[in-house]
């Protein structure tokens, strides 16, 4: 029990000072009050203490190895959020409505794609790792949103990311969206291949029924 409350602990640290960070790169207490800006940061609270709790960084494989480039690209990307799109939001005014319907249409989209990342992270119970590995005793998940989808928690983060762009009418969060999708495609194929040389026809006969990233489409 000591070790969960610590774990935990830590991770609503690092909630809290991303939100703090997020908080005053956008304007500090000014944006604070208004609604749009506390619902983000109570949401963004949420995505970065489930992020921190569910998906431990996981042990060096041959795997991990090819894709550290990869795991690599997440620091700036982690760091346009926090400190770019704020402050972005904070001192230019551009072609996406500020603070009106799409603003809220964002944060939807961002609760959206927070509690899909948090379900697909914790139905993994801690193989859901930044480095690629699969365990000695890992099985196969094929339930809840994996029923669906073989990668919802990468579809939750690119909604999550495109839902934060729109809440702060960021052109760079836009960017950054593409950037991610691009990138999500990359690690899904070298994950994917992963897989395969692990579990063989078992994943591939999942493969056949269920989509990458897009129920139905894709």
């Amino acid at each position: 029990m000591t070790g969960r409350v610590a774990r935990l602990a830590k991770a609503a640290i690092i909630a809290l000072l991303s939100c703090a960070v997020v908080a005053g790169a956008a304007g500090g207490w000014e944006f604070v009050r208004r609604p749009v800006g506390i619902v983000l940061l109570v949401v963004w609270f949420y995505w970065w203490l489930t992020t921190a709790w569910y998906r431990p960084l996981g042990l060096a494989s041959k795997y991990s190895r090819r894709g550290v480039g990869m795991t690599l690209t997440l620091i700036p990307m982690y760091l346009i959020m926090l400190v770019v799109i704020p402050w972005e939001y904070r001192h230019y005014t551009g072609p996406i409505p500020r603070n009106g319907l799409l603003a809220w249409l964002g944060l939807a989209l961002l609760v959206a794609g927070a509690l899909l990342g948090a379900w697909a992270m914790r139905i993994q119970s801690g193989t859901y790792t930044m480095r690629l590995n699969v365990a000695s005793d890992q099985k196969l998940i094929k339930t809840g949103p994996y029923a669906i989808v073989r990668h919802p928690g990468y579809l939750g983060n690119i909604i999550a990311v495109f839902g934060l762009s729109l809440a702060l009418s960021s052109l760079v969060g836009v960017a950054l969206t593409v950037v991610a999708v691009v990138g999500i495609l990359i690690r899904i194929r070298r994950e994917e291949q992963m897989l395969l040389a692990e579990f063989g026809d078992q994943y591939r006969a999942y493969m056949q029924r269920t989509r990458q990233l897009l129920p139905l489409i894709y």
